[in-house]
């Protein structure tokens, strides 16, 4: 794209004048404004790199009917950053988590939240349609959430994605907070025989290691611009190493060492340990034919991702001791803030140290095929066609956890920001020493788990040309999609569990292989935490598939579900349009049957007898519901001067339950008729209202002045509750409703808020700069904030780029929010800030050098209960550096 530099610097320097606004523009270059050269001396600058892809962004943004943000790759493969979730965390009011609440943050950011909501109530599209995708945690696994992972979405294949704030009619539902439609690139858009690489050396600070990363794509078209090929592949390794300390839960203790109060006291205490080697690969590709009338486009792509990881604690065992009198103790009313036991009570307690060591084989897949088909009926009539395949999978192949523990040591801790110290008096100083090892076998769980998640799709839209007074277009469309999703855990049982629980017959040196924690362990999280032997994976394994019978597994009917569902969508819209202003307006109806598997001891017919219930079984609970949303929507422009627009919107959206809301498992107690539900198949979605109103000054090609206030109205949230459902059961064969406890409709949450950012180069230096802030508070019914939520969110890039260089640094900070609740406690991540770098040299017009930097301050993840004073977590996951070369042609 080409413009006059001399133009661009008298509407940046007006623009400015005009608004009251100084950014510090040297008196020297307004001088040369101010005399214009003659028309045949003026010079014509080709945009590139990072100036072309905030300009192409602006662009988009400027043209959309609707409150959106547009991200756009700077070159050929090469997006901002090296995961595209980290590419929207720069987007005004985006935020990004890196694991889920009790699984604490690792090094990738792998969520997104838009506008403090939670993950699961935004959408992401892939051109427009589902991507189904898949965990490779198992706790995100077994949580059967529907927020989209992006570790399994590669930044080499995207092009442009756009961040939906306010909802139009033609939009799939799903997005309360916001929808991300990811845009990947097409052949016919791009040069005959383009050719991109790159290859990088992926260096983690942690683990001191050194892994590779390489992409490529090529794509191809005729001379006659009608047909075209696209392919692309990557694989990209990285090791992961995570230090950390977490308290597991509190305990409630009653007349806690004889105080006649109930005191909570840390259940465990943990010097927490992972490692993981993760290799993500696979490949996209794009076919293109194009005609007169006729546009067929069918795409795909593949990311298979392996993850196996192992995560060791050595955990103070608190609850264990909490029932014993301590030498000494000290607390502030609610939680015991330190205390000393001594190595009788442990003794009396039956332990004071456990560790966990649990390995796990894991990976996720995903990929989708697509085709997309856009015919001209007439010269008013347009149809797009949309029909396409998407399966995802997270995988946990296999666990194997081994626990053992001590109960003749003392142990002493003290609550404390960054971390808690803690000490255990009598255990030996060398971890691998024998009287260290000699600890005592406690026991082995574990099992396999797949997650599937599949989805058949079909589109068809209509636009209709009216140009007739202020009416302009007609869209109307229908959406049907076919989607399932299933967790099976095949869990096993081990002989050896009965056979040596609680005896020292075998323990932690029986699968020791000479595994220490490093000497660096914990050095920069802020204190001094315990370092430890732990076991080896192939030991473990070995021994328990070879000694007391080996394991036996068998499916395990309380960890399993399956939900069917199905929509159906019709819309319409029109498209209107003035002399300053134009706007939609429209409706989409949507239908919603779902079929939720769900598995009881209480059903009435029993299918499932093994070891784990040999004698009552499980049965299955089918429940099926159906319902209709009506999603009414406006969005208006209007162009009050040449650059300046003002937006408003109003939507009503909607979120379906997550699938593990809908049917994880019921346990009945027919004697009083109650019960607990992790799973409620007669959910209602989400259901609230969008409105947007702001402002946008586009003062110059690449420069931008926002201001925006929003508010998100949701009637329906989904909480923790009481509620009543008719079952029939064993003991009562006629059935009877019972009183149950879990997900359950009937909450309301209100998020208010606003954000601002200015997006400026600085006159012809090369230099600009790029901030946002957002400010949103949402709270529920009982005005208590709502998971995912940070009221304060701000970034800001700097960038410089010229011929030869470019180069960027980019600050990202959100304030602490409510992540969830784990072991009945409500988990915070407390305020974070992150410092990522971006450089390429060009050697040759077709040849750059390139590094990239992630967490450059070597930020720490830091978590606390209700009160910061009170820790759950810190979490060390170090610095990453990506250092290599791209090749273009």
């Amino acid at each position: 794209m080409k413009f006059k530099r001399h133009i661009l610097m008298t509407s940046a320097v007006a623009s400015f004048a005009m608004g009251g606004l100084s950014l510090g523009l040297s008196a020297g270059v307004a001088h040369a404004q101010d005399a214009a050269a003659p028309a045949d001396n003026t010079q014509t600058v080709i945009v590139t790199g990072i100036r072309r892809s905030l300009q192409s962004a602006l662009k988009q943004k400027r043209n959309a009917d609707r409150v959106s943000e547009v991200i756009t790759a700077e070159d050929i493969g090469k997006f901002p950053d090296k995961n595209v979730a980290d590419s929207l965390s720069r987007a005004t009011g985006v935020n990004v988590v890196t694991g889920s609440a009790n699984a604490g943050g690792f090094g990738e950011n792998e969520h997104i939240s838009i506008r403090g909501t939670d993950p699961t109530l935004n959408l992401t599209l892939m051109d427009g349609h589902n991507m189904a995708t898949g965990d490779w945690f198992v706790l995100d696994q077994t949580a059967g959430g529907r927020s989209f992972n992006y570790t399994m979405l590669p930044s080499e294949v995207v092009g442009t994605i756009e961040v939906i704030k306010s909802s139009s009619a033609e939009i799939p539902e799903g997005g309360i907070g916001g929808t991300v439609d990811v845009h990947v690139r097409k052949p016919l858009d791009l040069k005959a025989n383009t050719f991109a690489a790159s290859a990088q050396g992926m260096y983690a600070t942690l683990p001191d290691k050194w892994q590779p990363n390489v992409s490529g794509m090529y794509s191809w078209r005729n001379e006659a611009r009608d047909f075209g090929i696209l392919i692309g592949a990557f694989y990209e390794k990285r090791t992961f190493r995570r230090d950390g300390q977490e308290i597991l839960g509190y305990t409630p203790q009653a007349n806690f060492a004889g105080s006649g109060k109930t005191l909570l006291v840390p259940s465990l205490i943990g010097s927490a340990y992972f490692t993981q080697e993760r290799a993500r690969k696979g490949g996209n590709f794009m076919m293109q034919w194009k005609s007169d009338r006729l546009e067929i486009d069918f795409s795909g792509l593949y990311t298979y991702l392996e993850a196996n990881n192992e995560n060791h604690n050595f955990m103070l065992w608190g609850s264990k001791l909490a029932g014993q009198t301590p030498t000494t103790y000290t607390t502030d009313g609610t939680y015991v803030t330190s205390a000393s036991w001594t190595a009788a009570a442990a003794t009396s307690a039956g332990g004071s140290i456990v560790q966990d060591d649990i390995f796990r084989k894991a990976h996720s897949k995903s990929w989708n095929l697509n085709l997309d088909v856009a015919y001209q009926l007439t010269d008013r009539l347009n149809m797009k066609a949309q029909v396409g395949y998407t399966a995802g999978e997270g995988v946990t192949d296999d666990t194997a956890a081994w626990e053992t523990y001590w109960d003749n040591v003392g142990a002493t801790f003290a609550l404390g920001t960054p971390t808690t110290q803690v000490s255990f008096p009598g255990l030996p100083s060398d971890p691998t020493s024998a009287a260290y090892l000699n600890n005592k076998y406690s026991w082995s769980w574990g099992g396999k788990i797949s997650s599937p998640d599949k989805e058949a799709y079909v589109k068809l839209d209509f636009a209709y040309d009216i140009n007739s007074g202020i009416f302009k277009q007609v869209l109307f469309g229908a959406r049907t999609t076919d989607h399932t999703r299933t967790l099976n855990y095949l869990a096993y049982a081990w002989a050896g569990n009965g056979a040596n629980s609680g005896s020292t017959a075998i323990g932690l040196g029986t699968v020791f292989k000479g595994g220490v924690t490093p000497s660096d362990y914990g050095s920069d999280l802020g204190g001094s935490i315990p370092g430890y032997s732990y076991a080896d994976g192939a030991s473990v394994y070995d021994y328990l598939d070879t000694h007391n019978g080996g394991r036996q597994f068998a499916f395990y009917p309380p960890l399993s579900f399956g939900v069917k569902e199905k929509t159906t969508a019709l819309y319409a819209m029109t498209k209107l349009a003035g002399d300053n202003w134009r706007g939609n307006i429209g409706l989409r109806a949507v239908k919603t049957q779902t079929i939720s598997t769900q598995w009881s001891a209480n059903a009435p017919v029993k299918e499932v007898f093994n070891v784990f219930s040999p004698v009552v079984g499980w049965g299955r609970i089918v429940t099926e519901k159906e319902y209709w949303d009506y999603l009414p929507s406006a969005n208006l422009t209007y162009t009050a001067s040449d650059n300046l627009l003002i937006r408003a919107g109003a939507a009503k959206v909607m979120t379906r339950p997550g699938y593990a809301q809908l049917a994880s498992s019921v346990s009945l107690v027919d004697s009083n008729f109650t019960g607990t539900a992790g799973g409620n198949p007669n959910l209602d979605p989400y259901r609230a209202w969008q409105y947007n109103l702001g402002a946008e000054w586009y003062y110059a090609p690449q420069a931008l002045v926002s201001f925006g206030v929003f508010e998100l109205d949701i009637s329906n949230y989904i909480t923790t509750e009481t509620f009543q459902q008719f079952f029939t059961t064993q003991q009562t064969p006629q059935g009877h409703i019972f009183q149950l406890s879990g997900p359950a409709n009937g909450g309301k949450a209100k998020g208010l808020g606003y954000e601002f950012s200015i997006q400026q180069p600085i006159a012809d230096t090369g230099f600009g700069f790029i901030f946002n802030y957002t400010y949103v508070d949402t709270k529920d019914r009982n005005d208590q904030p709502v998971d995912g939520n940070s009221k304060n969110t701000a970034n800001l890039t700097g960038y410089y780029e010229n011929d030869k260089l470019s180069a960027r640094l980019a600050y990202n900070y959100r304030s602490k929010f409510k992540s969830g609740t784990d072991r009945a406690t409500p988990m915070w991540q407390d305020d974070f800030g992150t410092l990522d770098g971006s450089f390429s040299y060009n050697v040759t017009e077709h040849v750059a050098l390139t590094l990239d930097a992630q967490n450059l301050l070597h930020e720490k993840l830091r978590y606390f209960v209700g009160n910061p004073s009170i820790p759950r977590a810190v979490y060390d996951n170090g610095q990453s550096f990506y250092v290599g070369a791209r090749l273009k042609y």
